[in-house]
Protein backbone atom coordinates (compact mmCIF):
# COMPACT_ATOMS: atom_id res chain seq x y z
CA UNK A 1 0.00 0.00 0.00
CA UNK A 2 0.93 3.84 -0.52
CA UNK A 3 2.48 5.93 2.03
CA UNK A 4 1.64 9.31 2.12
CA UNK A 5 4.14 11.53 0.35
CA UNK A 6 3.47 14.56 2.23
CA UNK A 7 4.13 16.54 5.56
CA UNK A 8 0.59 15.94 6.83
CA UNK A 9 0.35 12.81 5.88
CA UNK A 10 -1.70 13.90 2.50
CA UNK A 11 -0.82 13.31 -1.14
CA UNK A 12 -2.19 16.22 -3.13
CA UNK A 13 -3.98 15.65 -6.56
CA UNK A 14 -4.86 19.05 -8.87
CA UNK A 15 -7.41 18.22 -11.80
CA UNK A 16 -7.44 20.71 -14.59
CA UNK A 17 -9.34 21.86 -17.45
CA UNK A 18 -11.44 23.94 -19.64
CA UNK A 19 -15.11 24.65 -17.78
CA UNK A 20 -17.49 21.93 -18.40
CA UNK A 21 -15.35 19.16 -18.94
CA UNK A 22 -16.01 17.01 -15.37
CA UNK A 23 -13.49 18.21 -12.95
CA UNK A 24 -16.01 18.66 -10.36
CA UNK A 25 -17.73 15.58 -11.26
CA UNK A 26 -14.79 13.06 -11.16
CA UNK A 27 -14.03 15.04 -7.57
CA UNK A 28 -17.63 13.91 -6.67
CA UNK A 29 -16.62 10.39 -8.29
CA UNK A 30 -13.24 9.74 -6.01
CA UNK A 31 -15.32 10.84 -2.92
CA UNK A 32 -18.14 9.10 -3.67
CA UNK A 33 -20.49 11.68 -3.73
CA UNK A 34 -23.51 12.23 -6.12
CA UNK A 35 -23.20 13.24 -9.19
CA UNK A 36 -25.99 14.75 -10.85
CA UNK A 37 -26.19 15.93 -14.57
CA UNK A 38 -26.34 19.83 -13.13
CA UNK A 39 -23.46 21.88 -14.45
CA UNK A 40 -22.25 24.39 -12.04
CA UNK A 41 -19.02 26.39 -12.88
CA UNK A 42 -16.19 25.66 -10.30
CA UNK A 43 -15.22 29.70 -8.99
CA UNK A 44 -11.58 29.68 -8.27
CA UNK A 45 -11.06 25.85 -6.84
CA UNK A 46 -12.46 23.43 -4.60
CA UNK A 47 -10.61 21.60 -2.05
CA UNK A 48 -12.06 18.10 -1.24
CA UNK A 49 -10.07 14.86 0.97
CA UNK A 50 -10.56 11.85 -0.07
CA UNK A 51 -9.93 8.79 2.39
CA UNK A 52 -9.34 5.37 0.66
CA UNK A 53 -6.95 2.70 1.73
CA UNK A 54 -4.41 4.02 4.21
CA UNK A 55 -3.88 7.25 2.94
CA UNK A 56 -5.58 10.59 1.77
CA UNK A 57 -5.72 12.23 -0.92
CA UNK A 58 -6.21 16.06 -1.13
CA UNK A 59 -8.13 16.81 -4.36
CA UNK A 60 -8.12 20.71 -6.11
CA UNK A 61 -10.23 21.05 -8.22
CA UNK A 62 -9.08 24.28 -10.46
CA UNK A 63 -12.05 26.47 -12.24
CA UNK A 64 -11.53 26.12 -15.53
CA UNK A 65 -11.94 29.98 -17.03
CA UNK A 66 -9.12 30.39 -19.02
CA UNK A 67 -7.98 33.91 -17.47
CA UNK A 68 -8.45 32.37 -13.95
CA UNK A 69 -6.17 29.36 -15.27
CA UNK A 70 -3.28 31.43 -16.82
CA UNK A 71 -3.48 33.88 -13.71
CA UNK A 72 -3.16 31.80 -10.82
CA UNK A 73 -2.77 27.99 -12.34
CA UNK A 74 0.97 28.16 -11.22
CA UNK A 75 0.47 28.95 -7.42
CA UNK A 76 -1.67 26.47 -7.05
CA UNK A 77 -0.48 23.06 -9.24
CA UNK A 78 3.07 23.43 -7.25
CA UNK A 79 3.63 20.47 -4.85
CA UNK A 80 1.10 18.25 -6.72
CA UNK A 81 1.98 14.36 -6.57
CA UNK A 82 -0.48 14.04 -9.63
CA UNK A 83 -2.23 16.25 -12.11
CA UNK A 84 -4.96 15.09 -14.13
CA UNK A 85 -5.80 17.44 -17.17
CA UNK A 86 -9.27 16.70 -17.91
CA UNK A 87 -11.01 16.77 -21.71
CA UNK A 88 -14.56 16.55 -22.60
CA UNK A 89 -12.83 14.43 -25.94
CA UNK A 90 -14.66 16.50 -28.25
CA UNK A 91 -11.52 18.07 -30.97
CA UNK A 92 -11.75 21.62 -29.75
CA UNK A 93 -11.18 20.68 -26.46
CA UNK A 94 -8.75 18.17 -26.54
CA UNK A 95 -6.36 20.43 -29.23
CA UNK A 96 -6.81 23.54 -26.36
CA UNK A 97 -5.97 20.93 -23.62
CA UNK A 98 -2.59 20.89 -25.13
CA UNK A 99 -1.49 24.03 -23.91
CA UNK A 100 -2.60 23.05 -20.16
CA UNK A 101 -0.57 20.19 -20.42
CA UNK A 102 2.03 22.31 -21.72
CA UNK A 103 1.72 24.44 -19.64
CA UNK A 104 1.59 22.38 -15.89
CA UNK A 105 5.03 20.47 -17.61
CA UNK A 106 6.88 24.01 -17.39
CA UNK A 107 6.12 24.34 -13.75
CA UNK A 108 6.10 21.02 -12.34
CA UNK A 109 9.06 18.55 -11.79
CA UNK A 110 9.87 15.56 -13.84
CA UNK A 111 8.56 13.37 -10.52
CA UNK A 112 5.32 14.47 -10.80
CA UNK A 113 2.83 12.29 -13.67
CA UNK A 114 0.65 14.50 -15.77
CA UNK A 115 -2.26 12.47 -17.14
CA UNK A 116 -4.93 13.42 -19.52
CA UNK A 117 -8.60 12.25 -18.74
CA UNK A 118 -10.61 11.60 -22.11
CA UNK A 119 -14.25 12.36 -20.08
CA UNK A 120 -17.35 12.01 -21.26
CA UNK A 121 -16.53 8.44 -23.04
CA UNK A 122 -20.17 7.11 -23.60
CA UNK A 123 -20.72 10.35 -25.96
CA UNK A 124 -18.41 9.11 -28.18
CA UNK A 125 -20.46 7.30 -30.90
CA UNK A 126 -23.21 9.87 -30.35
CA UNK A 127 -21.54 13.18 -31.19
CA UNK A 128 -18.52 12.57 -32.33
CA UNK A 129 -16.02 12.85 -29.45
CA UNK A 130 -12.81 11.40 -29.62
CA UNK A 131 -12.03 7.86 -28.33
CA UNK A 132 -9.33 7.58 -25.39
CA UNK A 133 -6.46 6.26 -28.02
CA UNK A 134 -7.28 9.25 -29.82
CA UNK A 135 -6.94 11.41 -27.13
CA UNK A 136 -3.70 10.02 -26.39
CA UNK A 137 -2.15 10.42 -29.96
CA UNK A 138 -3.39 14.33 -30.17
CA UNK A 139 -1.89 14.53 -26.85
CA UNK A 140 0.95 12.69 -26.34
CA UNK A 141 0.09 12.19 -23.18
CA UNK A 142 -0.68 8.84 -20.87
CA UNK A 143 -4.92 9.56 -21.52
CA UNK A 144 -7.62 7.58 -19.47
CA UNK A 145 -11.25 7.40 -21.12
CA UNK A 146 -13.63 7.77 -18.61
CA UNK A 147 -17.07 8.37 -18.03
CA UNK A 148 -17.29 10.55 -14.79
CA UNK A 149 -21.18 10.33 -14.37
CA UNK A 150 -20.81 6.87 -13.78
CA UNK A 151 -20.27 5.47 -10.39
CA UNK A 152 -18.75 2.11 -12.00
CA UNK A 153 -15.58 3.83 -12.89
CA UNK A 154 -14.49 4.89 -9.59
CA UNK A 155 -12.09 2.04 -9.02
CA UNK A 156 -10.63 2.04 -12.20
CA UNK A 157 -9.86 5.91 -11.28
CA UNK A 158 -8.38 5.03 -7.85
CA UNK A 159 -6.33 1.69 -9.74
CA UNK A 160 -4.60 5.02 -11.73
CA UNK A 161 -3.85 7.36 -9.08
CA UNK A 162 -2.55 3.90 -6.75
CA UNK A 163 0.16 3.29 -9.63
CA UNK A 164 1.27 6.62 -10.55
CA UNK A 165 1.67 7.28 -6.75
CA UNK A 166 3.91 3.79 -6.84
CA UNK A 167 5.70 5.28 -8.99
CA UNK A 168 6.27 8.87 -7.85
CA UNK A 169 7.61 7.32 -4.55
CA UNK A 170 9.55 4.70 -6.25
CA UNK A 171 12.17 8.04 -8.24
CA UNK A 172 11.76 9.46 -4.65
CA UNK A 173 13.43 6.70 -2.97
CA UNK A 174 16.23 6.52 -5.48
CA UNK A 175 16.90 10.42 -4.79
Amino acid sequence: MLKPTIIDDSIKVSIIGFPAVGKTTMTKLLAQKEVTKKYVPTAGFDLKTVQFGSYRLKIWDFGGQKNYLKKYLKNFIVGSDLIFIMTDSTPRNVLSSRELIDHAREIMEEDCPIIAIANKQDLCKADGRMDSKRVEDVLHTKTIGLTAIDPNERLHLIKTIENELEQVLKRRDRK
